[in-house]
C-alpha cells in the first residue's frame, strides 16, 4: 500500500471525543503516522509481525499496522478512546486483527518484533520516559514519536538501554486547538521519530 493511500485511510478515522489534558491526549496526524508505519513497512517491521501499539488512543497506529498485515495488540488505558479505537477499526474493517486490551502499560509482560507509540510528550512531564522504557523492553524494533524538546535527554536515555538508535528525523506537526484554553486553531510542533533495535 503506498504511504498517500495509508495517510486517506488514516484520515477517515474519528479523533478524541473527550480529549484529557492529564493524558496527554492529541490525535496523531495522519501523514506523520503514514510516514512512520510506511517506514516500518518497508524495513519488514509490520507485514506478518507482531506489532504492539502502546497507548493507542483512537487507534491510528493500530489500525494502519493492521492494515498493512500486522497482528497487533493496542493497549489504552483510557475506555472512551479505546472505544473510538474499536469503533475507528471497525470502519477500517481491521477489527478482528486487533487485540484491544484496556490496561496500564506497566501490565505489558509480552515480548512483541516491534512497538509503535506516540507517547504523551511534554516539557512538563516524564510520563514519555516510561513508555520509552516499556517500549524497549517489550519490543525488538521501536519506532516512536518524541517532543523534540527532549531530543539529548531521549537519546541519552537509548544509550543507557537495552537498544541502540538506528534513525532520527525531525518533523514540524501542526496540532489542532484540542482543548479549551487553546486560542489558536492550530499550532507548530517539532517532533522527533526515532527508531531502535535491540543490541546484539
Amino acid at each position: 500500500m503506498k504511504k498517500s493511500k495509508i495517510a486517506i485511510e488514516l484520515s477517515k478515522l474519528k479523533g478524541f471525543r473527550n480529549p484529557k489534558i492529564s493524558l496527554e491526549q492529541y490525535m496523531t496526524p495522519p501523514e506523520l503516522a503514514a510516514d512512520i508505519l510506511h517506514n516500518a513497512y518497508m524495513q519488514d517491521d509490520v507485514e506478518g509481525k507482531e506489532v504492539l501499539d502502546l497507548g493507542t488512543g483512537t487507534g491510528i497506529l493500530a489500525i494502519g499496522a493492521a492494515l498493512l498485515g500486522a497482528d497487533v495488540t493496542a493497549v489504552e488505558k483510557d475506555e472512551e478512546a479505546l472505544e473510538i479505537a474499536k469503533e475507528n477499526a471497525g470502519k477500517a474493517e481491521v477489527k478482528e486483527f486487533i487485540d484491544f486490551q484496556k490496561r496500564d502499560i506497566s501490565e505489558i509482560r509480552e515480548k512483541h518484533d516491534t512497538v509503535l507509540m506516540n507517547p504523551p510528550f511534554s516539557v512538563h512531564s516524564d510520563e514519555g520516559m516510561t513508555f520509552l522504557e516499556k517500549a524497549f523492553f517489550s519490543g525488538r524494533k521501536v519506532y516512536s514519536v518524541i517532543y523534540n524538546g527532549k531530543d539529548r535527554s531521549i537519546k541519552d536515555f537509548i544509550e543507557e538501554s537495552p537498544h541502540e538508535l538506528l534513525n532520527w528525523e525531525n518533523y514540524e506537526i501542526s496540532l489542532p486547538a484540542t482543548y479549551g484554553f487553546h486560542i489558536e486553531e492550530s499550532k507548530d510542533v517539532k517532533v522527533g521519530v526515532f527508531i531502535t533495535s535491540e543490541k546484539d
